[in-house]
């Protein structure tokens, strides 16, 4: 059986959560004895040498919302027989070939199924509707569904999702949303790297021939520090000395040093992560080491052998949870709280994802210390969970696997599980705070979505009106303008 599977890699700037969750999807696809697959990926020869699998292209859309929703129109005319204005050497044919040749399509987890990344939900979209309509089966892994589906992306989310023989949601919220859009297909699932860092760290071992990462500080001998370049409404200057207060309370709260781990940034060049880890460096004044980007394995390793995590990136928080590393999450806005708070709340510890007005109040510096001074309760909390979760885990990729073979499936609903308490009146704080930040950042990205709207239309009106005046029956017009100026006018009998 072959499979192609799809995730947001290859791009130029290594982003390592997309490139775990890929390991992970290759690693268990392979361990059920799929391993004829090939990745679609933005450049196939470095997803080759990365991964060790046969690498095809996939489709780029461009990021401006007018047009990807114009590209997306061409291909399902493609797909439907009728007119269309796609070149005969256009990317989409050389997609319809690679899938013409595999026998199911996975697409890979993430964060894409919304109007944040609007050119990547469109790309998963024609992706799905290009195999359907070679009539290859679609299953689509752990997603965050949402929250902004702002205009004709809600529709397509429906119809994509309505392709696929099962989905699965990372969080309640986006199983919530999901089941809305497509029913019960859509089912609760953890996020596909979720157990990436465990299972390569047992690769590594001495034992089973592979080797540590390479400079790998010991276990629980530092506090890893992952910030995204985007600091959401806050002042970039303001948040980096509100960060560097939070890293230095924690190195003098653990007598521990700060390693600073990117997440996303172009290999042997830096920016994105890197950069903001600089600035924060320089304004610390405990031990801090700012590391350049390293491989999606052997940042899950790090991270889960860390002593505390804390984050304002998404897989910081799946890799810490995998390693049970007390973790503290700084949401900053709507779609990030969704996946911080959800990844976190899958394990019973959803008080630990704070919304960004935390840092700045003093709050996220009061969890900070609750999550150390009861990181074994916390420890002891998820592997208390962890038997459980590794079980039904293994059964979702069972799932994924049978839907794959176009056999039915029917997956069991997650064992319940408490939310872990926390003590502090900090958590109170949070959420006061949660519900005026939210909403207000809904808003703000929907406001940004609609400018970004309203400016493609202006674009495309201001292209058509420069199509016209380049015509030739506006040159005709002209001309009969210009001529009717040049003749005599009948004077009145």
């Amino acid at each position: 059986m072959r499979v192609a599977i799809l995730g947001d890699i290859g791009q130029r700037t290594y982003h390592v959560g997309d490139d775990a969750m890929t390991h992970a999807a290759v690693d268990e696809l392979a361990s059920r004895g799929i391993k004829d697959v090939v990745l679609l990926s933005r450049n196939a020869a470095d997803t080759t040498t990365r991964f060790g699998t046969e690498a095809a292209p996939t489709i780029e859309f461009p990021w401006p919302y007018a047009d990807y929703q114009h590209y997306l129109s061409e291909i399902m005319s493609l797909l439907n027989g009728e007119a269309h204005s796609l070149a005969d050497d256009d990317q989409v044919h050389r997609l319809i070939q690679t899938l013409r040749g595999c026998d199911s399509v996975l697409i890979a987890g993430g964060g894409n199924m919304n109007s944040v990344f609007g050119w990547l939900l469109y790309e998963r979209a024609a992706v799905t509707a290009i195999a359907r309509h070679l009539g290859k089966t679609v299953v689509i892994a752990g997603q965050t569904i949402g929250p902004m589906l702002y205009g004709a992306d809600r529709e397509v989310a429906v119809q994509m999702l309505s392709r696929a023989a099962l989905i699965g949601a990372r969080e309640d919220s986006s199983l919530s949303l999901g089941r809305e859009l497509a029913g019960s297909s859509v089912v609760p699932c953890l996020d596909d790297a979720s157990f990436l860092a465990s299972s390569t760290a047992a690769r590594q071992q001495p034992d089973a021939g592979g080797q540590p990462p390479e400079n790998a500080p010991p276990m629980a001998s530092y506090i890893v520090g992952t910030f995204a370049d985007n600091t959401g409404a806050c002042p970039r200057d303001q948040f980096v000395t509100a960060v560097a207060q939070v890293l230095d309370d924690a190195a003098d709260l653990t007598g521990l040093p700060v390693l600073l781990l990117p997440h996303m940034a172009v290999e042997g060049e830096g920016g994105i992560d890197d950069s903001l880890h600089a600035e924060i460096a320089a304004a610390m004044t405990s031990s801090v080491q700012s590391q350049p980007i390293a491989s999606a394995r052997d940042t899950a390793v790090l991270t889960s052998r860390a002593a505390l995590v804390v984050t304002s990136r998404y897989h910081p928080v799946v890799f810490a949870l995998d390693g049970g590393v007390p973790t503290v999450a700084l949401s900053l806005d709507e779609y990030s709280d969704v996946r911080l708070r959800g990844a976190l709340a899958n394990w019973g510890l959803s008080d630990f994802a704070l919304p960004l007005p935390s840092l700045l109040d003093g709050t996220a510096g009061q969890a900070l210390h609750e999550a150390w001074q009861r990181r074994t309760d916390i420890a002891d909390q998820v592997q208390s969970l962890r038997p459980q979760k590794l079980i039904e885990s293994a059964a979702w990729w069972d799932s994924v696997v049978s839907a794959l073979q176009g056999e039915p499936v029917e997956v069991q609903p997650p064992s319940p599980h408490h939310q872990w308490a926390a003590r502090g009146s900090w958590a109170a704080a949070a959420d006061m705070a949660r519900v005026v930040f939210l909403p207000m950042s809904a808003e703000l990205a929907d406001l940004r979505k609609t400018r970004e709207h309203l400016e493609g239309e202006v674009a495309a009106a201001r292209d058509e009106l420069h199509g016209w005046f380049n015509s030739s029956s506006f040159r005709l017009v002209r001309r009969l303008a210009s001529l009717r100026t040049r003749l005599p006018l009948r004077k009145a009998v």
